[in-house]
C-alpha cells in the first residue's frame, strides 16, 4: 500500500515548468549559490529523495544511507550551491546541508533525513491531501496541524499544514531522521 501511495501521490514537485535545452544550459551557467534552478524538481519519498530526469541529468536516487559527499554533489547539481551547512552535530546528533527549500540531515556523514519547504513542500491543499486514506492527521501534535503520509509501520513522510482551512497548503515536509522539537 505504501508503494501505491508513493506512486499516486503527486510528490513530483516542480518550482516551474521545464524550458528548452538552450535555456537549461544558460540556467546552469547562471546559477548562483542559494538560487535553485528555475525548473528543479524533486520526488520526496519516505525512504529518501529521487531526482527525476531533468536538465540533461538521468533520474538519480538518493536513499537514506547514502554517503554525504555524493548526496550533496547530486543535489548541488540540480538545486545550485548549498546556502548553509554544519559539520558539527546538533542536539539530535545530526549535521546538515541546506539548499534553497531543502535541508538534508546526516548522521556520521550518512544521509539520514530531509526537511522541505516551498516550493518543494507544495503537494496539494489540506482538503486534497486528507481525501487520501493514506494521509492522516497527528492527534494532539505539539507542532501544529501535523499530518503523516503512509502507514504507521513506515516509512512515512510527516508534514505541517500552513493553516486550518480546507485550502491550506503544506508549509513543511520531513522524513527520516530530522531534529524536530516536540
Amino acid at each position: 500500500m505504501r508503494h501505491l501511495l508513493l506512486a499516486t501521490l503527486p510528490l513530483l514537485l516542480a518550482a516551474c515548468s521545464g524550458g528548452a535545452d538552450d535555456a537549461a544550459s544558460d540556467e546552469a551557467a547562471d546559477a548562483q549559490p542559494g538560487n535553485p534552478y528555475a525548473n528543479a524538481a524533486l520526488d520526496l519519498q519516505g525512504t529518501g529523495i529521487v531526482v527525476p530526469a531533468q536538465e540533461g541529468f538521468e533520474e538519480l536516487a538518493l536513499p537514506f544511507g547514502s554517503a554525504r559527499a555524493p548526496t550533496e554533489a547530486t543535489l548541488g547539481n540540480v538545486l545550485g550551491a548549498a546556502v548553509d551547512e554544519s559539520h558539527e552535530a546538533n542536539d539530535c546528533g545530526l549535521t546538515f546541508t541546506r539548499y534553497e527549500g531543502v535541508t538534508l540531515s546526516f548522521r556520521d556523514d550518512v544521509f539520514a533525513g530531509y526537511s522541505a519547504e516551498p516550493p518543494y513542500s507544495q503537494i496539494g491543499t489540506r482538503a486534497q491531501l486528507l481525501a487520501d486514506p493514506n494521509i492522516s492527521m497527528v492527534p494532539d501534535s505539539t507542532l501544529g496541524d501535523e499530518f503523516v503520509i503512509g502507514a504507521a509501520e513506515g516509512p512515512v513522510i510527516s508534514g505541517l499544514f500552513d493553516g486550518a482551512g480546507d485550502d491550506a497548503g503544506v508549509a513543511h515536509l520531513w522524513a527520516g531522521e530530522t531534529c524536530v522539537a516536540r
